[in-house]
């Protein structure tokens, strides 16, 4: 029997930046649980901007804040951000997720088998 896959989802850019339907980087998350596979998510950078209460989305864009939230019914559940003193998070986000240290990201990608970053 395989051992089980791990991915790890990193997310960079900010929202609503592509001028898709969709989001990618959400969609791609979402399928991984979908079909059953360990995924952690990690927001850092301007992908921070997904996690602070998101503006309405731009005509013909996906809601953020609703896929977001339905992350859990996906198998989701570990998602992290890491917080830097220039940029921090309100007090209310649209994801529970927790903060990690800039030296957990690299156990976060050690851990993974496979890491794509948005």
């Amino acid at each position: 029997m395989a051992s089980p896959t791990h991915w790890l989802f990193i997310i960079t850019s900010p929202p609503y930046e592509h001028g898709l339907a969709s989001d990618p980087a959400i969609d791609a998350v979402m399928a991984a649980g979908a079909f059953g596979q360990s995924v952690s998510l990690l927001f850092l950078e301007d992908g921070l901007s997904y996690l602070t209460p998101l503006s309405e989305a731009p005509k013909g864009q996906t809601d953020l804040s609703k896929l977001l939230k339905s992350l859990p019914l996906y198998d989701v559940n570990d998602v992290y951000y890491v917080e830097s003193a220039a940029q921090s998070l309100p007090l209310e986000t649209v994801l529970e997720c927790q903060p990690i240290s800039v030296r957990a990201v690299g156990d976060l990608v050690t851990a993974a088998t496979h890491v794509v970053t948005f």
